[in-house]
């Protein structure tokens, strides 16, 4: 049992946000949400915070409106409970007789060091006319940022989360990207190249890819896209939903800078002072089942868009909501923003 839990513990009014900065930071990843006299009143998971986030839930939220009410515990030497427990969950809240809080059980695996076998595919064929004179005479994943291209930082956060197997889509001066990594050996990484000899939108390029051997899930994205998510909760995330498409989103908020006037025919209802929209934007990340790229028509220009929609209309689409770092660097603001770090 582990006694030494007080960094996974919270109360009840603490905020979603410190939530998260647990669930980031602990080597257990479940929050332990305890009353004043240490009784357990719930448990917060990954999953919990990002079902949260899918139904509108702020990160200014309290720990109550998104924790498990009914959590599974256990007494110390209950070992039968606590193996029945661990069938379903990974983490065991250990109570005393008096049901105070008294420690875990942990059964995670570290994965740390654990190599992933999944394929990831990093879309960098494009021309970045919105970099421009930036992409003249290099592509956009090539750009530096602190001297190290915007790609190698991409594919550094891959092989963090234990995902070795690379392939990079390339056409605009893809040569500079096959010359910078060759096979990838030296990154501590394996990659190939899938070649666009014309342009095949945002996600005719997956149709190019070998399937034979195919068999796990894909990871997608694009090769303008920082972010410090952990790729392996992604693939748990969309293995656990059943489905053949996981799309990425993050959190967007535009802020409008008046009074918004709502309207039942002629006769004004409600006003709300300069109100913040909130809305899921797509962050360019996906998952795709084998059989998703084993459908597509060979070479021929497809949008990532038009893909997904035809999973949407099979019901066949998961939204894995972001509350980790993520910038698209799509302009030279947001190009800007990305060089401190």
């Amino acid at each position: 049992m582990i006694k030494n839990i007080k960094n996974n513990i919270l109360n009840n009014n603490s905020s979603v946000a410190t939530a998260i900065k647990i669930l980031q930071e602990s080597r257990y990843k479940t929050v332990i949400i305890i009353s004043k006299d240490l009784k357990v009143l719930g448990t917060i998971t990954d999953g919990d915070i990002r079902r949260g986030l899918l139904v509108g839930m702020s990160l200014s939220a309290k720990c109550h409106e998104v924790m498990n009410k009914k959590p599974k515990i256990a007494l110390e030497n209950d070992n039968l409970r606590i193996n029945e427990i661990l069938k379903t969950q990974t983490i065991v809240p250990i109570v005393n007789k008096k049901s105070e809080i008294i420690g875990m059980v942990n059964s995670e695996v570290s994965y740390a060091k654990k190599t992933m076998t999944n394929p990831v595919i990093i879309m960098a064929g494009g021309e970045g006319k919105r970099l421009m004179p930036l992409t003249t005479l290099t592509p956009k994943p090539m750009l530096p940022i602190k001297k190290k291209p915007l790609i190698h930082k991409i594919i550094d956060g891959l092989s963090d989360s234990g995902f070795k197997e690379i392939f990079i889509s390339i056409h605009y001066k893809g040569d500079q990207l096959v010359d910078y990594f060759n096979d990838g050996k030296k990154f501590g990484v394996n990659i190939d190249y899938i070649r666009e000899d014309k342009p095949l939108g945002t996600a005719g390029c997956l149709s190019l890819m070998n399937t034979n051997n195919l068999k796990e899930p894909v990871i997608v994205l694009n090769g303008d896209v920082l972010t410090n998510i952990d790729y392996r909760r992604l693939i748990n995330f969309h293995q656990k939903s059943k489905k053949s498409f996981t799309l990425c989103a993050a959190a967007y908020d535009i802020s409008i800078p008046y009074g918004t006037i709502e309207l039942n025919k002629d006769s004004i209802i409600n006003i709300e002072e300069k109100p913040i929209k909130k809305y899921l934007i797509n962050a360019g990340i996906y998952v795709l089942e084998p059989n998703v790229i084993k459908e597509m028509q060979i070479n021929k220009k497809i949008d990532m868009t038009t893909l997904v929609k035809k999973y949407i209309r099979r019901k066949q689409v998961t939204v894995f909501p972001l509350h980790e770092f993520w910038i698209d660097i799509g302009n030279h603001e947001d190009y800007e923003k990305v060089q401190d770090l």
